[in-house]
């Protein structure tokens, strides 16, 4: 257990210290996605402006709310959730995807989670210029508890980062793995409040919401951008899975991490 857990943080350490070599990976992919496209990679963001337009302003009236409360709050659980589920689903093809660079050049296999996240990050920071607009159009301001985002951003790249991990070495293994992911987290969307407000639960609604950890990861980081602190809960709640997380996926990824060349 020892000798794994040493091999899974060393493996970790090495990762990180490479940085400019999954920073340049990274930008890379966003490069290639949107090559010889005239908006490139904006098209996202275009595509993540209309949605949150488009929904904001029907589903406002579907559940009779203020559409200058209502399209504040979607902008940022959209952009946010877009973060989320990238780092989910996108972790699932970390390793195979990268299949023909891990059988001929040794590369820690926690680079290929940080290519990920870091690409993901590249994404959302075009996304993040829909925020400003919608805040400024709806009179939004920003007040003290946004420093609140420092730690939640911390946290959900932690949380990310070790379930990322986790999901690369088992698709890698289970090629079916991914699909169920997908379905998954399409099931996660509609029961973690990014289209609804909790305050529009009753009250064995929010009780029920507290024991999905993607509504905790989900408050960490919408919260401060609308202004309002976190909840204890959210950030107790975030702060126990990074750190159960980590203990876990060090000894794991030492063991089972260098196999997955043998899978793919």
């Amino acid at each position: 257990m020892l000798k794994t857990g040493e091999q899974g943080l060393a493996d970790i350490v090495q990762g990180l210290q490479n940085w400019r070599i999954w920073w340049m990976l990274s930008w890379n992919d966003v490069r290639r996605r949107y090559r010889r496209s005239g908006l490139g990679q904006f098209w996202l963001t275009m595509s993540m402006a209309l949605t949150i337009g488009g929904l904001g302003f029907v589903y406002s009236r579907l559940f009779h709310v203020d559409v200058s409360r209502y399209l504040p709050y979607i902008a940022a659980t959209f952009v946010s959730w877009a973060i989320i589920s990238s780092l989910v689903i996108e972790n699932c093809t970390a390793f195979s995807e990268n299949e023909n660079l891990l059988r001929h050049v040794y590369l820690p296999r926690s680079l290929l989670v940080f290519r990920v996240m870091a690409r993901t990050f590249v994404v959302a920071a075009h996304n993040i210029i829909i925020m400003p607009l919608v805040f400024a159009i709806f009179h939004v301001g920003v007040n003290s508890n946004s420093l609140w985002l420092a730690p939640g951003l911390l946290l959900v790249i932690v949380n990310g980062f070790w379930f990322g991990l986790f999901l690369a070495i088992v698709c890698a293994r289970f090629r079916d793995v991914p699909q169920i992911v997908v379905s998954i987290m399409q099931i996660i969307f509609f029961v973690t409040p990014v289209m609804f407000q909790p305050e529009q639960l009753t009250q064995r609604g929010i009780s029920v919401l507290g024991w999905n950890p993607f509504a905790s990861i989900l408050e960490v980081l919408t919260a401060p951008i609308l202004g309002s602190p976190p909840s204890e809960f959210a950030l107790l709640s975030c702060v126990i899975m990074a750190a159960v997380g980590l203990l876990l996926i060090v000894p794991f990824a030492g063991r089972y991490a260098p196999r997955a060349v043998y899978w793919l």
